[in-house]
């Protein structure tokens, strides 16, 4: 019999270790049911991800003809009990919550060989990050909307005695049913609590749980001795995810876990328009973000479904204009673990002016650059900045100018010169002095990293560096294909990657020499 990629399609030994034409891992669970249906009912149509339990699978119900999920337990902690407790304990919970709001659970079993599953249902549309990451800021009515569906979810979630602990753009599911009615559906309980359980080990241990962006000061450890997580820190990490809904970005942004720890346990959150300037005013809705923001958890809601009651009370009051999607210049876009942050100019100078396609806000290359997150973190959206064909791009020779002023082809021609002609470096500092079509290019590295090198692949030169680069780094280059090179002290081997840069283009190159998931927090004596 035959065997293909689940990915691509390609016919391969089974006895591969992954696709040699696309890459994609061969488990022994894929060798073994790929052709074979699950427990002889469920059929693999697709691998959808890999969470931090195990991996989760689209599949077909042959018996029903019906589509589901499949979240498997992984094979290397399968014997672990308490991985396995951890597995039995979300799918017990999970059947507690019956709500249009919250994913479902069908099935849950084990098979044979000691491998255990859940069987949801499946959600065809997209998830919130997704819908930021293409449309950009919602308007306030729409925001608005969109929460207080997702609430009512989460306080179903609540009354069965549970707290989520990943309330976050890629764990909200925007659908529609056969009607084309809207709905927003809460997913993946797989780091959720029972209210006063502390069975986990890992939060026993002080590590922290969840996305930093998101976390409340209490999943940092900021409780008096003796208190407990309830739901109101899920509350604080959803007035995050609705000031990220409005402004784009979210409240919060640090280049270190001990970062996001000081700004969620002092930091207050800048006023809407302070972040977006074009963010229609919502006074109303901006006080009930900054109430669920509340560092002290007593002043936020009681619960998800008075949040809820207020945020449906000022619907009909809300603007139905979203905010442009640029982000002002003073404004910072994050993920989890670093920042950007744009280079700074003289007074006087011209500003740097980049157009950017709408496409440019999915930063893809063909040498892997592009963060695309899983379940475990969020991708950095570089947002476009709008083109003012009123400032001019600042030419070394007066001739250029004149050229400037020719037809179009003439321009293109200059253009093109200056391109080549241009050293290959331009330092943060002398953004205001590159042409209009330059490249922008940030350069993030978690937990930090120093940039040792930036190569252009396509003449062999080395770019000179007028100053050390340290992520966050934001720098201007002309259009071509970069190696970047970075490097931590704290680890032994510099990490490389390959970058496509385009004229006018936003682009991202992010690399871990320490997985985020992983990293720990410090202590600070509280218990949890």
């Amino acid at each position: 019999m035959s065997f293909f990629c689940i990915h691509c399609r390609s016919e391969l030994d089974p006895a591969f270790k992954a696709c040699p034409f696309c890459g994609e891992p061969l488990t022994d669970f894929l060798r073994r049911y790929l052709e074979t249906p699950i427990d002889g009912k469920y059929k693999i149509l697709a691998r959808l991800g890999v969470g931090g339990m195990g991996e989760v699978y689209k599949v077909l119900h042959l018996h029903l003809n019906s589509i589901r999920v499949v979240k498997l337990m992984r094979a290397a902690i399968k014997n672990e009990q308490g991985a396995h407790d951890r597995f039995l304990r979300e799918a017990r919970m999970a059947t507690r919550i019956q709500h249009p709001n919250v994913a479902t659970l069908f099935d849950f079993s084990t098979l044979d060989d000691g491998t255990r599953y859940m069987v949801w249902e499946y959600i065809e549309g997209t998830n919130l990050h997704e819908m930021l990451e293409e449309r950009g800021p919602l308007s306030p009515r729409y925001a608005a909307t969109l929460a207080a569906k997702a609430l009512r979810g989460l306080d179903a979630i609540h009354r069965a005695g549970i707290i989520h602990r990943d309330i976050s753009p890629e764990n909200l599911m925007i659908t529609r049913d056969d009607e084309g009615n809207e709905h927003v559906k809460i997913i993946d309980l797989g780091i959720a609590k029972q209210w006063g359980d502390e069975g986990d080990d890992k939060t026993k241990t002080g590590m922290f749980v969840g996305k930093w962006k998101y976390c409340s000061p209490e999943q940092l450890g900021m409780l008096d001795a003796g208190d407990r997580i309830d739901g109101r820190a899920d509350l604080y990490s959803f007035g995050i995810v609705l000031y990220e809904m409005l402004t784009g970005i979210p409240p919060f942004q640090a280049d270190t876990p001990h970062g996001y720890l000081m700004l969620h346990a002092s930091e207050r959150p800048r006023a809407l328009r302070d972040v977006n300037a074009t963010v229609p005013a919502a006074p109303d809705l901006e006080a009930l973000i900054f109430r669920a923001l509340e560092k002290d958890r007593r002043n936020r809601f009681a619960n998800a479904r008075e949040f809820a009651a207020e945020l449906e009370k000022i619907i009909p009051t809300l603007a139905d204009l979203p905010g442009a999607q640029s982000i002002p210049a003073a404004s910072e876009v994050t993920d989890e673990a670093t920042r950007i942050v744009p280079p700074q100019r003289a007074a006087g100078d011209a500003p740097t002016v980049v157009s950017v396609s709408s496409s440019a806000a999915t930063m893809q290359t063909d040498s892997g650059a592009t963060v695309r997150t899983d379940s475990g973190a969020a991708a950095i959206d570089l947002a476009p900045r709008p083109l003012d064909s009123r400032v001019p791009a600042e030419k070394p020779k007066a001739m250029w100018f004149v050229a400037a002023a020719a037809v179009l082809a003439v321009v293109l021609g200059v253009v093109m010169m200056v391109r080549n002609r241009a050293a290959p470096t331009v330092a943060p500092a002398q953004a205001a002095a590159v042409p209009a079509r330059a490249a922008h290019l940030a350069i993030n590295a978690f937990p930090w990293a120093n940039v040792t090198a930036i190569r252009n692949a396509d003449t062999g030169d080395q770019v000179e560096l007028k100053e050390p680069l340290v992520t966050p780094a934001p720098i201007d280059l002309p259009p071509g294909r970069y190696e970047v090179t970075l490097a931590n002290p704290a680890f032994a081997k510099p990490i490389r990657k390959s970058v496509d840069l385009r004229a006018g283009g936003d682009q991202l190159v992010q690399v871990q020499f320490l997985d985020p998931a992983v990293a720990p927090l410090p202590r600070f004596g509280a218990s949890r």
